[in-house]
């Protein structure tokens, strides 16, 4: 079984997430409903966390109730600065493998396609590395790996040969491709997931609607959209197709509040190819500066 290149990402069917859901949390026959047209529409791949409130558990549920455990590769995160609860580090590797069996047992797994650092940091500690292969040794995890929010950090963990590699990339975030990231995890045979095509719903706010903090975003959002008009595309599917077309992740992750967002999802990548728009974007959006792109320092800005 082949993994989809789309993955759906659970974060909104978990907790309110995203500066465009204005419906919050779906209730559970909703997100069951969600996760059943992933899987109609071909997408076997999911990405959850400990930290997306009640993801793990939903997702759990709904495979448990499909019967599809032999069907889907789930990929979950490890709870953020857990280590911390632990501050002699002397339990960091019995910790990481105690937290993949906390999350095996919420999806009703015997055993996970993937895990992932959720504190980027931790890469650079090699007993929690360490912990990560002891868990894929003991046969709870096929493969390891960080999701990453900097270079620096992708970088580490491409050096280190892991299996995965989660990092944040779309129309406006190009910051991989100034790096050597790209090679290195080639060289190394590292699998790549990009996520945030829609930038946490930036990418598709009506600009009048931008909260004032992020009014600092507002030209590249009016350009985005300037573009996507004379395409004949909605911004949303100008941010998808891009990075489905021109990033060189081996999956793109994508995260929905509702049926209609996955299917629309889903038929927006089908039989598209390279259009000449694309290569207006990147060039375009080069060179955008990190308090756009980057959401955690969102808040850190002055209105």
């Amino acid at each position: 079984m082949i993994k989809s290149r789309l993955v759906l990402g659970t974060t909104q069917l978990g907790m309110q997430y995203g500066l465009n859901n204005a419906v919050g949390q779906p209730p559970k026959g909703e997100s069951f409903a969600i996760l059943d047209a992933a899987l109609k529409g071909g997408i076997n791949t999911f990405d959850t966390a400990f930290a997306y409130g009640s993801a793990e558990d939903i997702l759990g549920e709904w495979i448990e109730s499909r019967g599809v455990q032999n069907k889907v590769f789930i990929i979950s995160k490890m709870k953020p600065h857990v280590l911390n609860e632990y501050p002699d580090g002397t339990k960091a590797a019995d910790t990481v493998v105690m937290e993949i069996k906390r999350s095996l047992k919420r999806l009703k797994l015997q055993k996970l396609d993937g895990y992932l650092l959720h504190t980027p940091s931790y890469v650079y500690l090699a007993h929690v590395v360490e912990g990560l292969r002891k868990a894929k040794e003991e046969g709870l995890v096929s493969n390891i790996g960080v999701s990453v929010y900097d270079e620096q950090e992708a970088l580490q963990g491409a050096e280190l040969a892991l299996d995965y590699i989660q990092i944040p990339s779309n129309v406006l975030d190009q910051r991989m491709d100034k790096t050597d990231f790209w090679n290195i995890a080639k060289k190394n045979s590292v699998t790549v997931f990009a996520r945030s095509p829609f930038l946490q719903g930036l990418l598709v706010m009506e600009p009048d609607m931008l909260p004032a903090h992020l009014a600092h975003t507002r030209p590249y959002v009016d350009k985005l959209r300037e573009l996507a008009k004379q395409n004949n595309l909605s911004p949303a599917k100008v941010a998808l197709l891009f990075s489905f077309v021109r990033s060189r992740a081996h999956h793109i992750v994508f995260g929905a509040e509702s049926v209609e967002q996955v299917t629309e999802n889903i038929a927006t990548v089908q039989d598209v190819k390279e259009e000449p728009w694309m290569r207006e974007l990147e060039e375009n959006f080069k060179n955008i500066e990190r308090a756009v792109v980057n959401p955690s320092l969102w808040s850190k800005i002055q209105a």
